[in-house]
């Protein structure tokens, strides 16, 4: 099909607020169903030992990413990070750190560094929080460093700002990766086969592998 019946599918699918009552075991994940599966699928693709997700809001995306990484390795972690913690549906869970902050702060990277340890193995980051391109920008920097090679990113809701949706927002993720990327052409792989796997995705220009 071509990527404008994609792209009406989406603008449906999010101008309808599907993507707001999207649960996994009953905690709302506000996550679009095929980047989901995506996300396991690359966890046992690239043997992923640890996730990072910036932008907890309920939780349910901490939740499915640690029961899809508890069957790929029992000992792995999902380090979740928002400013607050007030919509979270939950507290704890065995397998969940939740960090309290901004993931654009240095000192966060720095904190996860120390609780994750020299031994992490492979990590698959996450960034969903704040979607201004500028945020965005400034979590990439960061982080993007800390990334090895064979880490996997996923860069959130690229849809916004006409790709396809809400042409209002403003420069958003996507214009923050094209920023990124002429900056620093030489740290990451766009994963084009895995990000249009489905058709349709919220992280458009934003399925990436550390080089």
């Amino acid at each position: 099909m071509s990527q404008k019946i994609w792209d009406d599918y989406f603008q449906w699918y999010y101008e309808a607020n599907t993507w707001k009552f999207t649960f996994y075991r009953g905690v709302r994940t506000l996550k679009f169903p095929a980047d989901m599966w995506n996300y396991q699928e690359i966890l046992f693709e690239h043997a992923i030992d640890n996730v990072i997700e910036t932008g907890t809001r309920h939780g349910g995306s901490a939740l499915y990413l640690s029961d899809m990484l508890s069957v790929r390795n029992p000992n792995g972690r999902v380090y979740s990070i928002d400013i607050d913690d007030s919509e979270r549906a939950y507290s704890n869970h065995p397998n969940i750190h939740f960090l309290i902050g901004s993931s654009a702060d240095e000192a966060m990277v720095h904190r996860v560094t120390q609780l994750m340890g020299e031994n992490r193995g492979k990590i698959m980051l996450m960034l969903d929080s704040d979607h201004s391109c500028e945020h965005v920008l400034k979590e990439l920097e960061l982080w993007v460093p800390f990334l090895r090679s064979g880490d996997y990113l996923i860069v959130e809701d690229g849809c916004v700002n006409g790709h396809p949706v809400r042409k209002e927002h403003g420069p958003g993720p996507w214009e923050a990766v094209e920023i990124f990327l002429k900056k620093f052409p030489d740290l990451l792989v766009h994963d084009r086969v895995r990000e249009t796997k489905f058709g349709a995705t919220a992280a458009p220009n934003g399925y990436f592998i550390r080089k």
